[in-house]
């Protein structure tokens, strides 16, 4: 059920798990919402696996309320069945009549009829061999997520014993359910936050300030770790899809087979896969054995690679090809480095400059979160660009004055954060940026002092929160009839805006803040209007 609630409202079950729930208005971690055909199939899997594990527990319950010798009529009855079955198939198969492929066919129902026959012990093999594909392809998605190396530790162990147990149906159960368990643990157990801290700032700072914002609080690179961490549980592709899903009915096929045996005493002595399949059982010592040193190799060389660069929070655990002194071999997915507290004035007007660190993270294109502040970006670098999957982009303090025509190619971005300085701010933005960047979520512009046009937002359907800071000579607010998910609207210090746009295509607005001044404040457009406010006078700046 959790899952499922997972899937259809992410930001709310999430809050719920992680207390979060008074932070930014419920908008703390904004989960994008899936489109309903991904929820819709999402759901299905998961209920269908919800409903197979049901009929066993249902079945488990109701075999235990049986008398003993309905057992024993239903156990002679069963043989009976099965060795009248397999007779009947065996005197079709003996007919001329079908042809040589339906006599195969019959044939070979008739030996899988009988559960100790060798082929239906290969069967079990094989599927145990599908097991273990599922598993792998799981536990090669942890490491290309760059999930935390306790995680992956305790997945691999599991795994290789996985493989080399005989009775594998609670390893099994540790990788489909207890590990999704764990994942919820570690956040809940590194998620730290100063809640006194956050308390202070809810009753200094007025509504709208981003101080007031939960993340302001937060540890950044904490806060992105946990967020991929509970992202990584919900179905997004059709990888996702056959992985999760698969496993699962996988699971809930052999518990239902164990019930089975369970009640049927006579046949537990009997093995479940072929005594001697040397075959079989040197594959598995082999793949234990392989997988334990992938693993190790895939974190030892990324590690290696990505030493260089301490920037680098988050690697893709990945086996890497070391070569000596090469600066671009480090499979990095998160670069965050903060200065919030320059020491000197010179270390705030002249930042450490980054653009030599960007560019050789960005050159393998696996970069999804890049969080500067107060460091040196004048340019975007052009290897960045080569970074579709980029996710998170926070910009703060870092001289940055222009984007590139090719910011418009993140259409995956989640979270745009751009706050310049008084000295270099954002002059103009590409009037196309935002055109189909339908993921979305997070937008925060601030100090772009000259700007007098911002770019068309129809294409922010999924848009959460949306803050325009300091814009002095905006004209005007773009239209909002596509943001119907619109959450959170702060607009502060915007002088020469003469009027907002309509409001009412948005439905389920939380929270709406409006701070110093603005010509819509003065000119009637609210109504009555005191001219003799302060804010209605000649802008300081």
């Amino acid at each position: 059920m959790w899952l499922i609630l997972l899937h259809v409202a992410p930001n709310d079950t999430v809050n719920s798990v992680m207390n979060t729930k008074n932070f930014d208005y419920g908008s703390f971690w904004l989960m994008v919402d899936p489109s309903k055909a991904v929820v819709g199939v999402a759901t299905f899997g998961i209920s269908v696996v919800a409903l197979g594990y049901l009929s066993v527990l249902v079945k488990m319950l109701t075999c235990f309320r049986r008398p003993k010798n309905a057992y024993l009529l239903h156990q002679v009855t069963s043989k009976e069945l099965a060795h009248k079955v397999g007779k009947a198939l065996t005197d079709a198969a003996d007919r001329r009549l079908s042809s040589r492929v339906t006599s195969s066919t019959k044939k070979l129902a008739s030996v899988l009829t009988h559960e100790e026959s060798p082929a239906g012990k290969r069967i079990k093999l094989l599927m145990k061999f599908g097991d273990l594909a599922l598993e792998t392809l799981l536990l090669y998605q942890m490491l290309e997520a760059g999930s935390p190396p306790v995680l992956v530790g305790i997945f691999t162990f599991v795994a290789a014993s996985n493989a080399l147990a005989c009775a594998a149906m609670m390893f099994d159960f540790l990788i489909i359910i207890g590990c999704p368990m764990l994942v919820v643990l570690y956040c809940l157990s590194t998620f730290t936050f100063d809640h006194a801290k956050f308390a202070i700032n809810l009753e200094v700072f007025p509504p709208g300030w981003f101080e007031q914002g939960a993340s302001v609080i937060g540890d950044a690179e904490q806060i992105a770790v946990i967020y991929e961490g509970l992202k990584s549980l919900r179905i997004m592709t059709a990888l996702n899809f056959f992985t999760r899903i698969g496993v699962n009915i996988t699971l809930c096929f052999r518990r239902r087979l164990a019930v089975d045996l369970i009640h049927k005493p006579k046949k537990q002595q009997s093995s479940v896969y072929p005594k001697r399949h040397a075959f079989g059982a040197a594959f598995l010592v082999v793949y234990a054995a392989m997988l334990i040193i992938f693993v190790e190799e895939s974190v030892r060389t990324s590690s290696l690679a990505c030493q260089p660069h301490p920037e680098c929070v988050v690697n893709a655990r990945r086996w890497t090809t070391l070569e000596d002194g090469s600066l671009t071999q480090c499979p990095c997915l998160m670069l965050i480095d903060r200065d919030l507290a320059p020491k000197t004035y010179a270390e705030w007007e002249n930042p450490t400059n980054m653009t030599e660190k960007v560019a050789p993270l960005a050159a393998k294109g696996e970069l999804q979160t890049v969080q500067l502040t107060n460091r040196y970006l004048g340019v975007l670098p052009e290897e960045l660009r080569l970074c579709k999957n980029l996710r998170h982009l926070s910009l703060e303090y870092t001289h940055t004055q222009t984007f590139p025509a090719w910011i418009k190619e993140f259409t995956n971005l989640e979270f745009v954060h751009v706050e310049s300085k008084f000295t270099s701010p954002v002059v103009v933005l590409p009037d196309d940026m935002f055109d189909d960047m339908s993921a979305l979520t997070f937008i925060h512009f601030a100090v772009f002092i000259p700007m007098t046009k911002l770019p068309s937002f129809d294409g922010l359907t999924n848009l959460k929160s949306l803050t325009l800071a300091v814009f002095l000579l905006l004209e005007e607010v773009p239209s909002l009839d596509k943001l119907h998910n619109l959450e959170r609207l702060v607009l502060a210090s915007m002088p020469t805006i003469k009027s907002l746009p309509d409001f009412s295509p948005i439905k389920d607005l939380k929270s709406f803040a409006a701070s110093d001044r603005g010509a819509w404040c003065c000119n009637g457009f609210l109504g009555d209007c005191d001219l003799r406010d302060g804010k209605c006078g000649v802008h300081p700046l």
